[in-house]
């Protein structure tokens, strides 16, 4: 793999203080060329006022034009709010299938995650539809998730299954004053009528112990069996840290998942990505644990669909100049946790497979206060 062209969507350097901190960016490659880049805009991670912009590209990465601005999206039947990311998928009638986060900011204010207890701002995950390219979003359908309570989409849209059956991924967290320990879990919520209901859940990754937490599930599909793979930025309380990469493999219909297994890839929120065959690739951020690490954004390829990840097929795609961030090593509670992303200079690569077989990847960088979203082609 190597890197063929790269730029800067969004630069942060100049944008106003309200725009400042760019972050939760994802890819969807249309047909036509189009390559589309949603992320929220806020003037720091977690801020209140925040907004989702989307940005289009005609010419593989070289131009981009805003296609969608969500500052008038923000409110939800009369109650304050925001929109928090947007993950898009082509149908099959050429409309747009929007998955999204919408969270709850009409009390007090308060930052996303409670201080003391970890618990997150009211939210609902939700559907939007767009028959104008992604210029236009109709009216949200929220997705209900019981029995789960503070339900995210973790960036990911709509996956179509065997016998017309959808799934849509999500994880679940724990309400604002809840003081227990999170029940975090990952899970596919299965819908049999084309999304109108979601009636039906499935476990992908969870730990009964409550020791290991596996969050932001991202999941890809073998392009000849259809079978499944997702990926975890996996979190262990007992070292008070991340440990590397795991993975899951799931059934076709996303009903049997094995017990997540360690990858050897030292990184955090990850997404697979199938470029043919049994080649997998898996994005994803590397951050420096001691004064003096290299840290930055790899792509590495597996030849066995995630089974092995091979030293010599790993790529750095961008490389930070921040050093040493909090929370990159072990020896960190929850609570700092959680205080440590939203300080984060660089991560979230999202990446599509285009037409001409490169592969592009968006995501934010910066320093801590400014980050704007960047752009790379590799070529594989």
């Amino acid at each position: 793999m190597r890197v063929i062209a790269s730029g800067l969507i969004y630069d942060a350097a100049t944008a106003p203080a309200r725009r400042a901190n760019n972050a939760f960016t994802d890819v969807a490659a249309l047909a036509g060329g189009t390559v589309l880049v949603s992320f929220r805009q806020g003037s720091s991670r977690g801020s209140a006022g925040g907004v989702t912009a989307v940005y289009a590209s005609h010419d593989a990465g070289e131009t981009w034009d805003l296609r969608y601005d969500g500052v008038a999206d923000t409110d939800w039947e009369g109650t304050a709010g925001e929109m928090c990311g947007l993950s898009i998928r082509r149908e099959p009638d050429g409309t747009l299938l929007g998955t999204g986060l919408w969270i709850d900011r009409s009390g007090p204010p308060r930052p996303f995650a409670n201080p003391e207890t970890t618990g997150l701002l009211p939210m609902r995950m939700f559907h939007t539809r767009s028959r104008d390219g992604g210029a236009t979003w109709d009216d949200r359908r929220a997705v209900p998730t019981p029995p789960h309570l503070g339900a995210s989409p973790c960036s990911m849209p709509v996956l179509d299954l065997p016998d017309g059956v959808r799934a849509q991924p999500y994880e679940v967290w724990k309400e604002w004053d809840d003081p227990r320990p999170a029940p975090q879990a990952a899970y596919l919520r299965l819908s049999h009528d084309r999304g109108a209901t979601w009636p039906e859940y499935v476990t992908v990754a969870r730990d009964p112990s409550g020791g290991r937490y596996y969050w932001d599930q991202r999941i890809a599909a073998h392009p000849e069996t259809g079978r499944l793979v997702a990926t975890f930025w996996t979190h262990d309380t007992r070292v008070g840290g991340p440990v590397d990469v795991h993975i899951s493999w799931g059934s076709a219909d996303g009903r049997t998942w094995s017990a997540p297994a360690p990858t050897g890839l030292d990184g955090q929120h990850t997404q697979p990505l199938a470029v043919g065959g049994d080649r997998l690739l898996a994005m994803f951020p590397f951050r420096a644990r001691r004064a003096g690490d290299q840290a930055g954004i790899m792509v590495a390829e597996s030849p066995d669909f995630g089974r092995t990840w091979p030293p010599e097929r790993r790529t750095v795609v961008y490389r930070s100049d921040q050093g040493w961030e909090a929370g990159a090593a072990s020896g960190r509670t929850l609570r700092q946790t959680w205080t440590d992303m939203g300080r984060w200079s660089h991560g979230h690569p999202r990446g599509a497979l285009l037409a001409d077989g490169t592969v592009f990847i968006a995501w934010y960088a910066g320093t801590p206060e400014r980050t704007g979203i960047h752009w790379a082609r590799l070529a594989i």
